[in-house]
């Protein structure tokens, strides 16, 4: 709508009327003024990762595909800068070398389904050592990506082989 001119707007989708209109076409209810719409509430801020339980602390190819999984499984989760310390018991992340660790966390009611998710995560990451790996063809056990026989780092994540 132009600066300045009066208008009415749909309480169920927003569409914006003229003022002379008095039902929505989309959503058959009543228009309002921009006075009269209801405050939308405002969302529940997710808490502090202090306050909710970490699932995995990893570079962040291994946190975006875990993020990713959350995101389409509607799980409520946070990504936050992390330290090796805050890593969960059991979670070996020294093997990351020097690049930069970010960790996953959710409300300690999603811990238990979300760790099933990251340990099938896991599996697809980490290398296949199965006897019918190809020989030869090596995958960087944080990130998957495709890695020289002689490599000392994965180019994708960073993580050090040394």
């Amino acid at each position: 709508m132009t600066a300045g001119a009066e208008y009415k707007i749909c309480p169920a989708c927003h569409e914006e009327y003229t003022a002379m209109a008095s039902r929505c076409a989309e959503c058959d209810v009543d228009l309002v003024s921009e006075s009269e719409m209801p405050a939308e509430a405002e969302a529940e801020a997710f808490p502090p990762a202090s306050e909710l339980t970490c699932i995995r602390v990893a570079p962040i190819p291994w946190i975006r595909a875990l993020s990713g999984a959350l995101e389409e499984s509607g799980v409520a989760h946070r990504v936050d800068p992390a330290q090796p310390t805050d890593a969960p018991e059991g979670q070996r992340v020294e093997s990351f070398g020097d690049v930069d660790l970010f960790g996953l966390y959710v409300r300690e009611v999603d811990a238990a389904p979300v760790r099933e998710l990251d340990a099938a995560i896991a599996r697809d990451v980490l290398p296949d050592e199965s006897p019918d790996a190809v020989q030869g063809e090596e995958a960087c056990p944080a990130c998957g990506a495709a890695l020289q026989a002689e490599s000392e780092a994965c180019p994708d994540c960073g993580i050090s082989f040394a």
